[in-house]
């Protein structure tokens, strides 16, 4: 049989040519999946955003031409504002404040959004522009005032306005009053309107900042400070949990100041005609004694969850802390569903992050100067930065560029994971093709064959059995990266510490359980690469 000539060179150009377009069409194929998946949010909380008409000359023009009222918070705080996780969605958010929140979208003839957030964050949130208004146990402060336009008071009177003072039982003898904790170390919560009544009438004391209540529980019951600035409510709540706790006798006066007593709302600097809108509606509810109606139904409703606020200051209980393995009993179903959510966020993350690193190792390895000078930029400062700020950042100034896309929050950080991802792994991927001897790719050449071919037949296989346990280890690691996405609440595994937190008042028992529950997790995928490298090496 006579061969044509040059067929067999026509017939390695088609073969290349086929192999780079199914690859293309595969790179092509991922990244429409990714883009589709975050324009629709990544999730069944996206809302649709109502388009608008005109230019509104403020925040109340556009809250109002919006028809709706989004409010940040940071839903760890029963009864003011909790979780009830028999419900979803906007339902799932309940409290005195959340039904305060309600009656102000009412007045204002809007609806009204819950965008739930770590507490440092919910100030944040207001200010970048995210949210209309922010309402989460917050107190005056004089800085505040400065960066924000906060409300008249509200909370300030009766049984519901009660602050004090969590202390360890043994030590009711030593605080009868206020005066007896000068010199003493207490804990407060950083912007927390307990903090302001520590600094203002406890000026001989130290305070002791903590971020969240979890923490301060942990610091009093280790004694690593006398006592905790608290809710009355909540205090009673932790009391009723744990037998060596109680609220001491001593209670703030709630009742020194006029105008900014009780607890405040904040919106963004200079929006004066909302904040008077708000202190029209809150005067009316002050009148009314409306807040004190709904932190009682607020009570009452958390009670119905198996939420107590039953902790005495003038009985003895003698209940004990649950233990560690009544509590995952109790709520096992909780840490299921957490689990299921971070295995499903770290799939999600390594898989697109393995596309785009191998895109970026390979671009990075170019002959264009420009190209791997942006890449190489990319991959140092995503490497250079902390995880935790790309989530801040990706979370609240990625909407703002793109507000077409309509970005929920779980899609935020999901794209921040993923490019985080893709870094690393674009440095995975560059290391393993540079491990591969020169000198298959100089036998390559010898055959004629083109880099790009060489690149698909020749170095990536052998690439790939290079990097996959580093790749199996990238993923191990980002299982327990997905943890700092709980600052967003978006249910992951330790998103589970704060729900039983705010709605049954475990302090340090959830901590225990998923610290095991990660271990297991990243033991067992940590025992599965080191088999995949050992079935990997047999072939060397």
């Amino acid at each position: 049989m006579e061969v044509v000539p040059g067929f067999e060179e026509r017939l390695f150009c088609l073969e290349k040519r086929g192999n780079m377009r199914k690859m293309k069409n595969m790179l092509i194929l991922a990244v429409m999946i990714f883009s589709l998946w975050i324009t629709t949010g990544l999730s069944l909380s996206a809302e649709e955003t109502k388009p608008t008409s005109g230019n509104p000359d403020n925040r109340l023009e556009e809250i109002l031409q919006r028809g709706k009222l989004i409010v940040a918070t940071s839903p760890d705080f029963a009864p003011q504002e909790f979780i009830d996780d028999s419900k979803k969605g906007q339902a799932q958010y309940v409290g005195s404040d959340i039904m305060m929140a309600q009656y102000i979208a009412d007045q204002l003839g809007v609806e009204l959004e819950i965008q739930a957030m770590d507490f440092a964050m919910v100030l944040s949130s207001v200010d970048l522009g995210e949210s209309d208004m922010a309402i989460s146990g917050f107190g005056w402060k004089e800085d505040r005032e400065i960066s924000f336009e906060l409300s008249d008071g509200f909370n300030k009177t009766g049984e519901a306005a009660c602050q004090g003072l969590l202390i360890r039982r043994a030590d009711a003898e030593q605080f009868p009053t206020l005066e007896s904790f000068d010199g003493k170390l207490i804990a407060a919560q950083a912007g927390s309107l307990q903090e302001n009544y520590v600094q203002t009438q406890l000026p001989q004391a130290t305070l002791e900042t903590i971020t969240s209540m979890d923490i301060g529980i942990l610091s009093l019951t280790t004694n690593k400070v006398d006592a905790l600035a608290s809710d009355c409510d909540v205090a009673k709540g932790y009391a009723s949990k744990d037998g060596s706790l109680m609220l001491a006798d001593a209670r703030f006066d709630t009742s020194k100041e006029d105008q900014h007593d009780g607890n405040v709302l904040a919106v963004k600097k200079g929006e004066k005609e909302l904040i008077a809108a708000i202190n029209e509606i809150i005067e009316k509810i002050n009148e009314e004694g409306l807040y004190e109606q709904w932190k009682t139904e607020a009570k009452v409703q958390a009670k119905k969850l198996g939420i107590e606020f039953d902790g005495s200051d003038d009985v003895i209980v003698e209940t004990k802390a649950p233990g560690i393995f009544d509590v995952f009993v109790e709520n096992y179903d909780i840490f299921l569903n957490g689990l299921l959510e971070t295995l499903k966020l770290a799939a999600i993350t390594v898989f697109f992050g393995t596309i785009f690193g191998a895109l970026i190792a390979i671009i990075k390895l170019s002959k264009n100067p420009l190209l791997r000078f942006l890449t190489a930029v990319y991959v140092e400062v995503l490497r250079g930065t902390p995880i935790l700020v790309q989530l801040y950042i990706f979370r609240f100034f990625l909407p703002m560029a793109f507000p077409w896309l309509n970005l929920s929050k779980y899609a935020c950080v999901v794209i921040a994971l993923v490019f985080n991802s893709s870094a690393y792994v674009a440095e995975i991927i560059r290391s393993g093709i540079q491990a591969v001897d020169k000198g298959q790719s100089e036998a390559a050449k010898s055959l004629g064959m083109s880099n790009r071919h060489m690149m698909m037949k020749i170095i990536l296989p052998q690439a790939v059995k290079n990097i996959l346990p580093a790749l199996g280890n990238e993923f191990v690691t980002m299982i327990k990266e997905t943890s700092l996405a709980s600052t967003f609440y978006i249910g992951e595994l330790m998103y589970t510490r704060t729900l039983l937190m705010s709605t049954k008042f475990y302090a340090w028992q959830p901590l225990i359980i998923i610290a095991a529950i990660y271990f297991v997790v990243t033991f067992v995928l940590s025992k599965g690469v080191q088999y995949m490298e050992k079935r990997l090496s047999v072939s060397d």
